[in-house]
């Protein structure tokens, strides 16, 4: 069922452009924000504390997800996990390079530079050079957080897990606690290890595997986690395409987004083949 509510909400974010803003995050806000008035320790359980937030919306929604499950021949329970999956995933990672790309064509400088800070996170730089290189490291770093790292958590986790995910990654960047950022960087560190690798691998598979390969044993040793995940995408993904000259960096770009999306099949082939064999089992 994973596979076939997988390919369905991907066929349905990339249909549907106003699934964005049917993604709204408000309720959390107010969550967040009361938990914090009626319950002012939880800002101060240091590591801690996304969990104890976090908790009371995960675990009435395992036990829905439970009890759902068999119920009019699991109908009801693949509605669930779809809707879920679909509000987890982030923005629609195609469409905004494509976007990109076609306003650096037009030299619609200005526009690029709008879809260059979507990609990356933070505010573009204007000079083209230095831009380009963000959206290219931003390109690979949001492959895993809007797409690759909740697709993991989901075949892992179901609904639970991608839900976990995503409010971690949403804690993290618009959470008003320093503490609670902290606690949701640590821990979205951890959730994006494996999903990480997976994609650093498949990554290898797609592109260059040979130079991924030198390129992942010549990679220096990093104390931080989160630097590790981003250095680790960063290495395996770049290394995975040819080598471009000056003037060939919206090439780079395409090449970087197809690298992406037969990263994407590799996953589906894989969680397939694990599908099968569940069923012969």
């Amino acid at each position: 069922m994973a596979l076939v509510c997988i390919i369905l909400a991907l066929l349905i974010e990339r249909s549907i452009s106003a699934m964005d803003r049917l993604r709204n995050f408000r309720w959390f806000d107010i969550y967040s924000q009361a938990m914090m008035r009626h319950l002012p320790g939880i800002d101060k359980q240091g590591a801690a504390s996304i969990v104890f937030l976090l908790l009371p919306i995960l675990i009435p929604l395992a036990l829905l997800q439970f009890a759902l499950n068999g119920l009019f021949y699991d109908l009801f329970s693949f509605a669930f996990a779809l809707a879920i999956l679909l509000y987890s995933l982030g923005s629609n990672l195609n469409r905004d390079i494509k976007q990109y790309i076609h306003a650096r064509e037009a030299g619609l400088d200005n526009l690029a530079q709008q879809y260059a800070s979507t990609l990356t996170g933070k505010p573009a730089a204007d000079q083209l050079p230095l831009q380009t290189t963000e959206v290219m490291y931003g390109v690979l770093q949001q492959s895993n957080v809007r797409l690759f790292a909740v697709l993991f958590w989901f075949v892992l986790l179901g609904p639970v897990g991608a839900l976990f995910y995503r409010l971690t990654c949403y804690t993290l960047h618009f959470s008003p606690s320093q503490t609670l950022i902290l606690a949701a960087r640590r821990l979205e560190a951890v959730l994006s290890w494996a999903p990480v690798n997976l994609l650093a691998f498949s990554f290898a598979l797609a592109g260059d595997y040979e130079n991924v390969s030198q390129t992942w044993r010549s990679k220096p040793r990093q104390n931080d986690l989160t630097s590790c995940n981003y250095h680790t995408l960063i290495n395996a993904g770049l290394g995975a395409i040819r080598d471009y000259g000056p003037g060939e960096e919206l090439l780079c770009i395409r090449a970087l987004r197809g690298l992406v999306i037969r990263s994407l099949v590799i996953w589906l082939a894989v969680i397939a083949l694990l599908t099968l064999i569940g069923w012969m089992a």
